[in-house]
């Protein structure tokens, strides 16, 4: 005669086999669903490849960086109602792209200061600082990437 306790023990055992079953079908479902995808990569990341932020993000770049060919140091100022992280990603992205260009952050005493506004786009020439106080815009590259000079 089978005691209550080991009744209890095979019916958890049994519970058990069923969770694993049911986690067993669910990966397969989900195999199955993007099966495509990997088995063939190759053809994932040619379908996918420049349509992240990153790669989007670096053809902001190309215009800016042509314009150095030396290496220069440059004040970098992103957008001030920014939080940490967000701003902090974005000054590596740039500083990324334009190496061997060194990039000082949240200073005005270079003698050319990058703009990197990448949500407003453009400066208002009326309540930016630096327009009002002796600064000039040498080129806006219409892409959220602005330079000023003295």
């Amino acid at each position: 005669m089978i005691q209550m306790s080991q009744l209890l023990n095979y019916t958890k055992k049994g519970l058990c086999i069923f969770i694993l079953c049911i986690m067993a079908w669910q990966q397969w479902s989900t195999f199955l669903k993007h099966e495509k995808r990997f088995l063939n990569p190759l053809k994932f990341v040619n379908e996918n490849y420049g349509n992240d932020y990153l790669s989007q993000n670096e053809n902001r770049y190309i215009e800016i960086k042509k314009m150095f060919h030396a290496p220069a140091h440059l004040c970098y100022l992103g957008e001030a109602d920014d939080n940490f992280a967000f701003w902090s990603a974005n000054y590596s992205i740039t500083q990324y792209y334009l190496s061997p260009n060194i990039l000082i952050k949240e200073r005005t005493d270079c003698d050319t200061v990058l703009y990197n506004l990448y949500r407003s786009i453009h400066i208002d020439p009326a309540t930016n600082f630096h327009l009002n106080n002796g600064w000039h815009v040498v080129k806006d590259f219409n892409n959220g990437l602005i330079l000023l000079a003295k």
